[in-house]
């Protein structure tokens, strides 16, 4: 498992560094919900094409892996969407 893991680190290090941007910049965009909703559609797409590219590097790529990040993807945009919405 640790060996896994620092084999993969760079991976770990970028997906979080992605996310963290995208948690930072939609919290300041806070009073334009617009400028929000980019900023999660984009930190999703770049989430998105860093899953496949990781893949396509470093393991075989399938349409089963590029479907489970595509769908994921959706799910979270589906989820961001019904928040700011207000649906809750």
């Amino acid at each position: 498992m640790t060996k896994k893991l620092f084999k993969h680190l760079n991976y770990y290090l970028m997906l979080f560094i992605i996310f963290t941007v995208g948690v930072i910049t939609t919290v300041f965009a806070s009073p334009n919900k617009n400028l929000q909703i980019i900023t999660i559609v984009a930190t999703i797409i770049l989430y998105v094409i860093w899953g496949i590219l990781h893949h396509k590097i470093n393991h075989e790529l399938t349409k089963k892996i590029t479907t489970e990040y595509l769908l994921i993807g959706l799910l979270g945009l589906s989820i961001i969407f019904f928040i700011f919405t207000g649906g809750i």
